[in-house]
């Protein structure tokens, strides 16, 4: 039976991973075929992959190796030898196309299609963020060798025609999808327990890693015009990111001379956050550029409005005037006072919340997705 070669940037607890460790799952159940999986690096959902696909790690040392593995990766470096092992074992199982979830692994797939000369498909999760510290010339003369393009979204969909010469038949969006999660027992009442949040006090949160392009800057400046308001009680919770990492340190520093220590809860990245979402009244997507983040739509299955920002990517597509409210790029004033609105407007806020879980239901799951992706690889499987 066909084999596909999927290839991923790493393995992490974040969008783009998650969305191929679905589609990889999705196929193993619903279809016959096998899937072998290329990582550039690894990550917490290596062993999820490791479940539904043969994975192969590139980056297969610590990051702080001993002595005799820093002299096996240079002797591999020089040789080669451990690459041309994986594509020895890879040609053995015929794969039919190669699937690149990400531009941050083009160049690998690329090479990748020249060694084993196959199509190759790509994956695009992205707008102009990356483009900030890689080069977009060598992405668009990489993308040459692309066969086929998958946006997430009509935003990346957009941007990607443009900046590559793109014609319709050459591109598809299939929108990005909420997929299951391992077993998760967290409860709003637990996460309002941990955070001793009273019971009565309204709970604003943001979900993702902190930095420039998340607006984790914009999410103090909303957090800011609720201090001092007698009206009511609202705490802000942004869940993600790392202690050790520049983005988290700097957010800290500003929120403590913002003087919002007290009402600004920082959460660093974990696997179990079921019951933020289920805490949270509404969902703050501050990102200045976003393509089609999937907190929003964990958020929504919860019941949970988001409020976003015009102009920054996808989310404005699954909002629109129902599911939240978008707002003019960077205006935080107009959004805290969307976010007081919804706050102050129980059934208004709950209708939203409710008109955006079925339009997850409806749109963006993978069983929605699972059949859209199968029907675009089949025009490249040669073989059954």
């Amino acid at each position: 039976m066909a084999s596909f070669l999927f290839i991923g940037h790493e393995a992490s607890l974040t969008g783009a991973p998650y969305t191929q460790l679905h589609i990889i799952q999705w196929l193993r159940t619903n279809t016959p075929h096998k899937v072998e999986l290329v990582l550039l690096q690894g990550g917490a959902l290596l062993p999820e992959f490791e479940k539904v696909a043969t994975v192969y790690v590139l980056q297969k040392f610590s990051s702080n190796p001993p002595l005799g593995q820093r002299l096996l990766r240079k002797l591999d470096a020089l040789t080669g030898r451990y690459l041309r092992g994986i594509y020895s074992r890879i040609k053995k199982s015929n794969p039919q196309f190669i699937l690149a979830n990400s531009l941050l692994s083009l160049s690998f797939a690329v090479e990748a299609k020249q060694q084993l000369g196959i199509p190759l498909l790509l994956h695009l999760h992205e707008l102009q963020t990356p483009f900030f510290h890689i080069s977009q010339e060598k992405y668009v003369q990489n993308s040459r060798h692309v066969d086929f393009f998958i946006a997430c979204s009509e935003a990346v969909r957009t941007f990607h025609q443009t900046i590559c010469g793109l014609t319709d038949e050459q591109i598809a969006t299939v929108y990005s999808f909420f997929g299951p999660r391992p077993h998760d027992e967290t409860t709003a009442a637990s996460v309002r327990a941990e955070l001793n949040i009273p019971p009565q006090a309204c709970l604003v949160g943001a979900v993702g890693s902190q930095g420039w392009g998340k607006g984790a800057d914009w999410f103090l400046q909303v957090a800011q015009y609720f201090v001092g308001d007698d009206t009511r009680n609202v705490y802000f919770v942004w869940v993600g990111g790392h202690t050790h990492s520049r983005d988290y340190k700097e957010f800290r520093y500003d929120l403590k001379l913002l003087g919002l220590a007290d009402r600004v809860i920082t959460i660093p990245s974990r696997p179990h956050i079921i019951g933020f979402y289920q805490a949270f009244d509404v969902l703050l997507l501050t990102s200045r550029i976003d393509s089609f983040p999937l907190v929003c739509l964990e958020a929504a299955m919860q019941g949970c409005p988001t409020v976003c920002f015009d102009q920054a990517g996808g989310m404005p597509e699954f909002v629109r005037d129902d599911a939240g409210i978008v707002v003019p790029y960077g205006d935080t004033v107009a959004m805290a006072k969307k976010t007081a609105y919804l706050l102050d407007n129980d059934s208004e806020r709950q209708q939203m919340g409710q008109t955006g879980r079925q339009r997850v239901l409806t749109n963006h799951t993978i069983e929605v997705a699972g059949p859209q992706f199968y029907h675009l690889f089949q025009q490249f499987i040669r073989c059954e």
